[in-house]
């Protein structure tokens, strides 16, 4: 497995949700390289930015299947009794969770922001 975070992250949970049959999509986001990319190959569901999109149509190797439901159906994966305080320990334990998501909703805010200025300035400009 990768050691960047959130490949670790989108793998731990892929192969958690599959390992014990919830019924869900698991959706990679926030990848900054084409390798993060290609480390999930098998994932569910992943956004890629156009720039990573151009990378990968690029690149002219083999990607082997990280991710497969039927091969995490087989690990050894205990099932975790879920409560509201084993929810907050293990969210406060979790760098991804905590940390992560939150400096990823911040960038999201930011560029919905810069978005909301171009578009205000886009009309303005076809008004005049």
């Amino acid at each position: 497995m990768s050691e960047d975070p959130g490949v670790e992250s989108v793998t731990t949970i892929f192969n958690y949700y599959k390992k014990h049959g919830f019924k869900t999509e698991v959706m990679g986001a926030s990848f900054r390289t084409k390798e993060q990319v290609m480390a999930l190959c098998g994932s569910d569901l992943l956004t890629i930015s156009p720039d990573l999109l151009g990378q990968l149509s690029e690149t002219d190797v083999e990607v082997p299947k990280a991710l497969d439901a039927d091969a995490a159906a087989k690990m050894d994966i205990d099932k975790v009794e879920m409560d509201e305080a084993t929810f907050r320990w293990m969210l406060n334990e979790d760098a991804m969770a905590t940390e992560k998501l939150a400096e990823g909703i911040r960038g999201f805010a930011a560029d919905l922001d810069k978005l909301r200025t171009y578009l205000a300035q886009r009309m303005e400009a076809a008004s005049v």
